[in-house]
């Protein structure tokens, strides 16, 4: 069953200390922008049909993945990243000078 274990061990290491790629940051910093933006558009989950505002959702999103980075490190997901992503999209819509609650 662990051939892959037996076979070759060092590539099971390098899969956990490997440097990550991927474009969820990103998709943080578009979420944090579409809550700076439209902060009172209700938004729900797909089996969950509550409806929530997109300021609260996506703060607690955000919430999540810092307490997520804090709980479990080392667990294969760049959680910071995803805040820096938020982070980043907050910094751009500040430096572009879109004003909040104009849509």
């Amino acid at each position: 069953m662990s051939t892959l274990n037996t076979a070759n061990p060092g590539l099971v290491q390098e899969i956990y200390t490997s440097r990550m790629l991927g474009a969820s940051g990103a998709v943080y910093g578009v979420l944090l922008a579409f809550a700076y933006l439209f902060p009172n558009i209700p938004l729900q989950f797909l089996f969950i049909p509550v409806p929530v505002k997109a300021k609260y959702m996506i703060g607690g999103f955000i919430l999540i993945e810092i307490y997520m980075s804090l709980s479990r490190p080392g667990d294969s997901v760049a959680h910071l990243a995803h805040v820096g992503g938020a982070l980043f999209g907050y910094l751009l819509l500040k430096f572009w000078r879109i004003r909040k609650g104009i849509y």
